[in-house]
């Protein structure tokens, strides 16, 4: 399929718009439809793009679309596809956001989602299953095996594990068992410091002063800095700062957390949920809308900055030796980090209703998607369909 602007638009919004569970999800439909079925990308350029994606902050799967666009078009075709991976979410969250605050609930729609719950594990087993396919080498798979048990002691016990640190872990390991017997320097504490939220617990105090919306800008744009490990971070980050500053209650705020989750897209679209509630009681409708805008923009602007910066960067650096040993391990622990994502949703998407479906549906669409008899844009379309289906009959 040629690559002009109408396809490269319509795919970033097709894809945006059935971009339900989660970035695992997001990823595995975006190799597939970029790399496996266009060939507009290189599959080891996109590797290439997730390893930088998932070692710095902000969600992964928003940054790949700007990555991927980016390469095929620049840093303008970046800011079109990462806009249109995001708009269809955005506007579900923002007629969400009205209904819930007309007190309307969507209990059905909720049910109807648990039938997706099981297919979009499939699909990020599948992912991580192909990706391991492409790994021959012993070290590879080992350093795979390692990350993948990093991601399930981060899922399963207190240990803070995020995917990033285990992906960058594995690059240096790489890089450290390449070199001659003096060890190199260990990272610098003060790169972990940028991931405490200890700036953002003041920033009430900072902004309490501005009007609404650079308040939204401010608070939003210092978490878009700190989302690093997965977008439910967004929940510690921004909880109390939201209570604080007057937006909503703790339950108000799970709420939009639920509504971020239950919509295409990334979890952190929350952030619109917060700045339309904040913005309706400041100025009404159509103020909700901007305030809705302005918080969202803030907090993805981060992925934004450090994708169309960085990874114009990354491509000067990749030919060097160190670096190219450095992503050879990151690269190699890729596949583990989808693994170590992919069991703990796998189980509560088959604990989520009727267990028996869930495991059919679950292994029909593993079946699918492994074998390539049905690629994972039409085979969520049919399982979301099939959801509505059963909740209409029920």
């Amino acid at each position: 399929m040629s690559n002009s602007w109408v396809n490269f638009i319509g795919l970033y919004l097709r894809i945006g718009l059935l971009g339900f569970g989660g970035p695992q999800a997001h990823i595995a439909m975006l190799r597939d439809e970029v790399v496996n079925t266009r060939g507009w990308v290189d599959g080891n350029r996109f590797d290439e793009g997730l390893g930088l994606c998932e070692a710095l902050p902000g969600p992964a799967s928003s940054q790949m679309a700007i990555y991927l666009g980016w390469l095929q078009r620049g840093w303008i075709g970046g800011l079109i596809s990462g806009i249109c991976f995001l708009l269809p979410g955005l506007l579900i969250v923002l007629g969400l956001s009205e209904l819930w605050r007309n007190g309307q609930s969507i209990p059905s729609f909720t049910t109807a989602l648990q039938t997706l719950q099981p297919v979009i594990a499939a699909i990020i087993w599948a992912f991580a299953w192909k990706l391991m396919g492409s790994r021959r080498a012993g070290w590879q798979r080992v350093t795979a095996v390692l990350v993948m048990l990093g991601g399930l002691i981060n899922a399963f016990t207190p240990l803070t594990l995020p995917a990033g640190l285990l992906l960058l872990l594995a690059g240096l390991s790489r890089w450290l068992s390449s070199q001659p017997p003096p060890a190199p320097t260990p990272p610098s504490a003060g790169n972990t410091g940028l991931l405490t939220p200890i700036p953002l617990a003041t920033a009430p105090l900072l902004v309490s002063s501005w009007g609404l919306l650079g308040q939204l800008f401010a608070v939003f744009f210092k978490t878009g800095l700190l989302v690093f490990g997965g977008g439910l971070v967004i929940i510690p980050l921004l909880e109390q700062q939201v209570v604080t500053l007057g937006w909503l209650n703790s339950a108000q705020f799970l709420d939009g957390v639920a509504i971020g989750q239950i919509s295409p897209g990334p979890v952190v679209l929350t952030s619109a949920f917060v700045g339309y509630q904040a913005g309706w009681q400041e100025g009404g409708g159509s103020y909700a809308v901007l305030a809705a805008c302005v918080a969202t923009a803030a907090i993805f602007l981060p992925s934004f900055l450090f994708i169309l910066a960085g990874s114009p960067v990354l491509q000067r650096l990749r030919h060097q030796p160190a670096v190219k040993t450095v992503l050879s391990g990151v690269l190699a622990g890729v596949p583990g980090a989808v693994a170590g994502a992919a069991l703990p949703l796998t189980l509560t998407a088959v604990g989520n209703g009727v267990m028996g479906l869930q495991l059919l549906l679950f292994s029909l669409a593993l079946w699918l998607s492994v074998t390539g008899r049905m690629k994972p844009l039409p085979l969520i379309g049919a399982s979301l369909m099939i959801g509505l289906l059963l909740e209409w009959l029920g």
